[in-house]
């Protein structure tokens, strides 16, 4: 059996060595289909200690009813429920249905709302309560997804 020194490292793990090089802006944009992973956590790998290709704030997959990932639209930041307040952040949904940023976000010292706004004028979507994290797809995973219409 291994010792847990000689164990891969994971991403995640404080010893996993982050290539600097990766430590890049990354904003998704409307029609790109660049993203991957679709519904997948994504700060398990753009974070400090991971693999992937920017430094997240904000990150997550939205899903119209029928359980397909709506592609076009926009997740905003808000310093209030329901579009009220100050706008901190307008980020694209891409061609996969994912959003994601590495702008600088108030995260974990300032709570942000979410709001989506589908394509082409459909329908919004709002979390009623604030949040101090910017990682969509830990909490909406498959059982409990973000949805537009």
């Amino acid at each position: 059996m291994d010792e847990p020194s000689d164990a891969e490292v994971l991403p995640g793990d404080p010893r996993f060595e982050r290539d600097p090089a990766l430590d890049v802006d990354n904003v998704s944009a409307a029609e790109e289909k660049r993203s991957h992973n679709m519904g997948q956590n994504c700060m398990g790998c753009h974070q400090p200690h991971g693999p992937g290709k920017g430094l997240f704030t904000a990150a997550g997959t939205v899903y119209a009813p029928s359980g397909t990932p709506v592609a076009g639209g926009t997740v905003e930041l808000r310093t209030a429920a329901e579009g009220e307040g100050d706008l901190v952040l307008s980020v694209a949904i891409d061609g996969n249905g994912n959003f994601f940023t590495t702008e600088p976000l108030p995260f974990p010292d300032q709570a942000l709302f979410f709001l989506l706004r589908a394509p082409a004028g459909g329908g919004t979507n709002n979390m009623p309560f604030p949040s101090i994290s910017g990682a969509c797809n830990l909490c909406h995973n498959e059982q409990r997804r973000i949805l537009v219409e």
